[in-house]
């Protein structure tokens, strides 16, 4: 099982399997929450396709790492060395035929004779970089076995870009893989999505997660409660372990969850007002505080299943998780947002504070 990857064993063998095969697929869609792990999955892909070690003849004579044996890794069969030229560029995001394409200017090409401004703050991946991409594939790669272009977040492809991209994704050149990171697949064309094969990454259990941090030399306690708190995601954990100031903040978006869930209508549409103002500046802490939004509920569904609660409270959680899931998708479909914040506000059963502010994040941190 790779180190690098936390969890995901049944994902690992599958890659494994697909690098290890005469043609491996030449464009995966790997879809999963943020922080879950992704993006991590797509390198791995990238180093099994890439390793010198697990592809070098058999009858190639002396050793990758010369002919003492104990100078090679101490790794498990089938894995990746870590340690040949391609595995350190790749580990090191420094190789040359292994890129990301993220909204921006990365492999931006205008068309012959066309005046384009740059465009580094673009929130899409535009036309002009695909062609760039369907550029870079056409020729061979620098140095390695496969060219791996990484489209993240894969979602931010505009509908011309996506339309353009199609053929080049359905026919790639053979050195060529793409892989394809997303947390919203419904977002992307299914015309886009027909030509990958889709591998989910789900939440990973919290004791691995504990486990993991613990051996990347994190204290058992500060691991313990990153783990809890990443509800499932490793890339949260980590930074959750590394900057533990993090979690407070989420105690206090938590009281405040409660705050609104019992306010009115007044106060739920000002909330909704306030986040779609922050989801124009800063998107990824607006989907943040949806995560805690969704621990609020399972905490409040939890507590009433364990309590004997009623019915009524019971599927009032449940229909809270259901508007913060279709709020999240409808934005990640580029929706107006204030109206998606207003539905699922809407959607939220009123709760009654018995507590103090403080004692209420206390019960739910």
């Amino acid at each position: 099982m790779s180190a690098r990857v936390i969890g995901h064993e049944g994902i690992v063998r599958e890659l494994a399997a697909l690098a290890a095969s005469e043609e491996p697929p030449h464009a995966l869609l790997f879809a999963g929450p943020e922080g879950v792990g992704r993006t991590v999955l797509a390198v791995e892909y990238a180093l099994r396709l890439n390793c010198e070690a697990l592809h070098a003849p058999p009858s190639a004579g002396g050793s990758l790492f010369g002919d003492d044996p104990s100078l090679a890794p101490a790794l498990p069969p089938g894995e990746p060395c870590g340690q040949c030229r391609p595995c350190r560029l790749i580990l090191e995001e420094a190789h040359p035929d292994i890129i990301t394409l993220a909204p921006g200017d990365t492999l931006c090409r205008p068309r012959d004779g066309e005046s384009h401004a740059k465009h580094p703050e673009s929130r899409d991946i535009r036309i002009c970089q695909v062609r760039g991409v369907i550029d870079l594939v056409a020729r061979f790669p620098f140095e390695a076995r496969y060219r791996v272009i990484i489209i993240n977040p894969a979602d931010r492809l505009g509908r011309e870009a996506a339309h353009t991209m199609l053929k080049t994704l359905e026919e790639p050149p053979g050195h060529t893989v793409f892989c394809l990171v997303t947390a919203a697949p419904e977002a992307i064309i299914e015309t886009v999505i027909s030509r990958c094969r889709r591998i989910d990454a789900r939440p990973v259990p919290r004791a691995l997660i504990e486990e993991a941090l613990v051996a990347m030399g994190i204290e058992q306690g500060l691991a313990a409660e990153a783990a809890e708190a990443s509800r499932g995601r490793p890339g949260r954990a980590i930074a959750f372990a590394r900057h533990p100031d993090q979690m407070g903040d989420r105690g206090r978006l938590l009281d405040r969850c409660a705050r609104v869930a019992a306010e009115g209508l007044t106060g739920r549409f000002t909330y909704a007002r306030d986040l779609a103002d922050r989801w124009r500046s800063d998107r990824l802490a607006v989907l943040s505080e949806l995560d805690v939004w969704e621990a609020f509920w399972e905490e409040r569904l939890r507590r009433g299943a364990g309590e004997g609660g009623g019915r009524d409270g019971l599927a009032g959680a449940l229909a809270a998780l259901r508007a913060i899931a279709a709020a999240r998708a409808d934005l990640q479909a580029n929706v107006t947002a204030r109206p998606a914040f207003e539905l699922m506000l809407l959607s939220f059963p009123r709760v009654t504070l018995a507590t103090s502010p403080e004692e209420e994040s206390a019960a739910y941190a």
